[in-house]
């Protein structure tokens, strides 16, 4: 058409101006179709996410972790009950041991399985006397017997700190502190040993060197562990 020459009005009529056809529309493609419940499981839906997919160079793994190993069985507990129930058949047989430590001044003694914490206590005075007895006066054997009768009754009764005044032996013969020497024997000897845990010189506000803190063991703990009765028979 561009060389045709246009002459006139009648010219234009006989040029005949070809119209382009449409390119035809597509239809854009049907998704697929989703697997119907049942039909396909979610190892399937899940290959098909991941078609294609590979791992990256240099990606980093997750964290390995070991597994935790088994805990170590605890060492068996010291059985505190039977600790206490060998220490009473040590008390029944006899078996009971004192630490003993004597001074011009100054004894002092305590069973070996005794709580320092408590024996401290006794020693410093902080518990107070809840009877006491007075051996001036006396020869070594009413002593001996008074010393009995009054450390059983307390025992009986639960009273635990005692205080015992042998004196200081100033008008003894000789100057000597009999009583005094003989306790060490009374107090960790049958009878007296089952019911005693320790005993010590008393601070100066009770006595001092004249004096005595005795602390008897607890009544409930050692009921009919101690045989009286065998002392008083060894005297007939």
């Amino acid at each position: 058409m561009a060389n045709q020459k246009i002459r006139g009005l009648d010219g234009l009529k006989s040029i005949k101006i070809q119209k382009k056809k449409p390119e035809p529309v597509k239809a854009p493609p049907r998704p697929d179709p989703e697997p119907a419940a049942g039909d396909g499981t979610d190892e399937r839906l899940f290959t098909r996410a991941m078609a294609g997919v590979r791992a990256m160079d240099g990606m980093v793994r997750g964290r390995e972790v070991a597994a935790k190993p088994a805990p170590e069985p605890r060492p068996p507990r010291a059985d505190a009950d039977l600790d206490g129930r060998n220490a009473l058949l040590d008390l029944v047989a006899g078996k009971v041991e004192f630490e003993l430590s004597f001074g011009d001044e100054y004894m002092q003694g305590f069973v070996k399985d005794i709580d320092q914490k408590v024996f401290r206590q006794l020693r410093a005075g902080q518990f107070s006397p809840e009877a006491h007895l007075d051996l001036h006066g006396q020869n070594a054997e009413q002593a001996q017997l008074a010393l009995l009768h009054f450390a059983r009754e307390n025992y009986l009764a639960g009273k635990r700190c005692l205080l015992v005044i042998p004196g200081r032996g100033a008008n003894s013969p000789g100057g000597l502190p009999v009583l005094k020497e003989e306790l060490k024997t009374w107090l960790t000897r049958d009878p007296l040993k089952r019911v005693i845990l320790a005993f010590v010189t008393a601070l100066p506000r009770h006595g001092g060197a004249g004096a005595l803190y005795v602390l008897l063991r607890k009544f409930k703990k050692t009921r009919g562990k101690v045989r009286w009765e065998n002392f008083w028979d060894s005297l007939e």
